[in-house]
């Protein structure tokens, strides 16, 4: 017996199975709509977050160099004065720093201001250069102690162009009055004898002025040391004696009686 094909029933079956496939792929579709919106929210997101990171980082490094120059600023304030009145010599320390990180930076008119400011600064006595740059048994360590930077900063002022020759010997000539050695960066007289020998007349000009107990303690200190009596010494003594003596005899008088004297002090137990 044959059963009756129900064209209509068919055709009611396959309608709703169209309509049931046209609904799960609109779901498929609606599916991925969302979920590659959401990727592109989540990117967006992850965008949003590193573009804050980078404006919160790029804020906190103007802040900080904001900082950074307000301090230098006021470093300038304070110490451009006649005066040159330090709170601290911590504060001393930290102006010479900016000064001469500035004068060897800078384009040449910029870096002579910047020389007068870090020669304005710089100490005007030994016992100034010990703070700053020596090392005391009970204290520690000056601001200034520590290798290379004291060292850098006292060869540049040894080697300073833009300061008149008064002022710069005068200065360059009281850091070594009553000077005695203590190794590191006391020494040597701060390589004083090194302008003696290169700008001789300028050196002894103004060297001549002292007294001659004062010419004596800067002669001292220029070969003081552990062991005054060395080979070191002998040619640099020479080398000054030669230089001096065609400026000024008093001078060469002086420096010849207190090199004499030292090294005949020398008994080879040290300083």
């Amino acid at each position: 017996m044959h059963r009756k094909f129900n064209l209509s029933a068919f055709t009611s079956h396959f309608i709703a199975t169209v309509i049931l496939a046209i609904k799960m792929n609109h779901l498929l579709f609606i599916s991925t709509i969302i979920f590659l919106t959401s990727c592109r929210q989540s990117n967006n997101n992850d965008d949003s977050e590193r573009a804050e990171k980078q404006t919160e980082t790029s804020t906190k490094f103007e802040v900080s160099q904001t900082e950074q120059e307000t301090r230098n600023k006021v470093i300038i304030e304070k110490t451009d004065s006649p005066n040159f009145y330090f709170s601290s010599v911590e504060h001393q320390a930290d102006s010479l720093l900016v000064f001469y990180e500035n004068a060897t930076d800078s384009s040449l008119a910029n870096r002579i201001k910047w020389e007068q400011k870090f020669f304005c600064a710089f100490p005007s006595s030994f016992k100034g250069m010990q703070s700053l740059f020596g090392y005391d048994n009970e204290i520690g360590a000056a601001p200034l102690y520590d290798y290379p930077k004291g060292e850098n900063v006292i060869q540049y002022f040894s080697q300073l162009e833009s300061i008149p020759d008064s002022a710069y010997y005068d200065k360059y000539i009281r850091i070594n009055i009553d000077g005695i050695w203590e190794a590191d960066n006391i020494r040597e007289a701060f390589d004083f004898a090194n302008r003696l020998t290169t700008d001789t007349e300028n050196a002894c000009k103004v060297l001549s002025t002292f007294s001659d107990k004062e010419i004596k303690s800067v002669f001292h200190f220029i070969f003081d040391g552990p062991h005054p009596k060395n080979k070191y010494n002998e040619k640099l003594y020479e080398n000054l004696k030669l230089a001096i003596a065609g400026q000024n005899q008093r001078l060469s008088r002086l420096l010849t009686d207190t090199y004499g004297k030292l090294v005949a002090e020398d008994n080879g137990h040290g300083h």
